[in-house]
């Protein structure tokens, strides 16, 4: 038995070093972004001049400040008509409107500008193309605010029409995501709002060809006690279903998830009740075992942990659920199945992954401190499987044989072993 663990543990155990976590406040780019099909200098002297006639210096030109792509000049066919166009935004700080936009198009081997837009508040926070009729052509969607994140977000779609432009109404949104909520192959809008301790609901916007206009599909009230959304994530939720999963701080550092799905255009709270997914600590959602599915985390104490409360000093497992994609008309916690248990160091310095087949059968002794020494025994019999220690740069000079490096610090090591007996 306790061969078999350690010889899982060395061969499966992921043993990370984390450099942080970010969540998308704004979605990744939906499209590959086209090469520039003509020289690059050629298009940025033509926005240059239509910035010097503006009286505007190059340096007015603004990156989105949110996305993974930062370019401030993109290149789409807009119109799906065979010509590309340019977009840019710049910076306006004189005017009563702070932001703008700017068209240029390829007419040959130059460029020329087509129109300037307006835009909102005083930050681009996101920028990207997105097909919302499934035609071909795109729309330009921008995320604005005023640079304070208790401030509201405004997210505006222009659809451009090749000798002019369309502005949707601005949509106000914390968090938005960009995908197919209700499942019927078009790309819609879904905004997360909060007023902290006011309000908050979850929306979704599709675009409506007989209106001619975004219309909202659905609206869910998500209550009044929400300080924040840490982390919002879409994608699969179970194995068929497509939704979005809302990590919701409450009371101080505690928190809960909420998994939330769309069935003929209205929403649906699958779990329902909050104390399901209740944590002391903040645990982001993600897919941790790369089946394409997100599962939720949770907090659990160590077997010998139960009667401490000091929180700063409980060295937490972080155990992972997924939905099962059942819903069910009251609260119950067998929707949620176990997929994996974490030892999460909650400074984000690593983690370490235990064999599914081997939960709660791992604790931590209690003269642990997740800080300097964490011992990992088996819960029956008490044996060591695996150590982590923090060294000073003396201490590691001097360290016996077996261990090894898992963080490498300034002034300090990290480093942990397994024991093979």
């Amino acid at each position: 038995m306790k061969l078999r663990f350690v010889q899982v543990i060395l061969s499966g155990l992921l043993l990370f070093i984390l450099s942080g976590c970010t969540f998308i406040q704004d979605p990744v780019s939906l499209m590959k972004r086209p090469e520039l099909p003509t020289d690059k200098a050629t298009l940025h002297g033509a926005i240059q001049s239509a910035l010097q006639k503006k009286k505007l210096a190059s340096g007015s030109i603004i990156r989105p400040r949110s996305d993974v792509d930062s370019s401030s000049i993109r290149i789409h066919d807009l119109d799906n008509d065979g010509i590309m166009e340019a977009v840019v935004f710049y910076q306006t700080p004189d005017e009563e409107v702070k932001i703008h936009g700017m068209i240029m198009q390829q007419q040959g081997d130059t460029w020329v500008k087509k129109l300037d837009f307006e835009g909102e508040g005083t930050v681009l926070e996101s920028f990207d193309f997105v097909d919302f009729r499934n035609d071909g052509s795109v729309d330009i969607v921008a995320g604005f605010s005023r640079g304070d994140e208790n401030l509201q977000n405004l997210l505006t779609v222009y659809s451009f029409g090749g000798d002019s432009l369309e502005k949707s109404a601005p949509i106000p949104y914390t968090h938005f995501d960009i995908g197919d909520m209700n499942g019927d192959k078009t790309k819609d809008i879904t905004v997360v709002f909060l007023q902290q301790k006011e309000m908050s609901y979850i929306s979704t916007y599709q675009y409506d060809k007989f209106e001619g206009a975004f219309i909202e599909l659905d609206k869910l009230d998500l209550g009044t006690s929400i300080e924040s959304y840490y982390n919002v994530v879409a994608g699969k939720v179970a194995k068929d279903k497509e939704g979005i999963i809302l990590d919701a701080s409450v009371v101080s550092d505690s928190s809960y998830s909420k998994v939330i799905i769309m069935e003929n255009d209205q929403f649906i709270d699958v779990l329902q009740d909050e104390l399901l997914t209740y944590k002391e600590l903040p645990i982001e959602s993600e897919d941790v075992n790369d089946d394409g599915i997100l599962e939720i985390g949770m907090l659990t104490k160590p077997a010998g942990w139960e009667e401490r409360f000091d929180m700063d000093q409980i060295p937490f497992f972080t155990t992972y659920y997924q939905w099962d994609g059942i819903i069910r008309e009251a609260r119950e916690q067998e929707g949620l199945q176990f997929q994996l248990q974490r030892y999460y160091d909650m400074t984000n310095r690593f983690f370490l992954d235990f064999p599914p087949d081997m939960f709660n059968k791992i604790t931590i002794t209690p003269e642990s401190n997740k800080n300097s020494y964490l011992n990992f025994v088996l819960t029956e019999t008490g044996e060591s499987v695996a150590e982590i220690k923090f060294f000073t740069l003396a201490q590691w000079a001097e360290a016996e044989a077996g261990w090894e490096v898992l963080v490498k610090e300034k002034s300090r090591i990290i480093a942990y072993r397994s024991m093979v007996i």
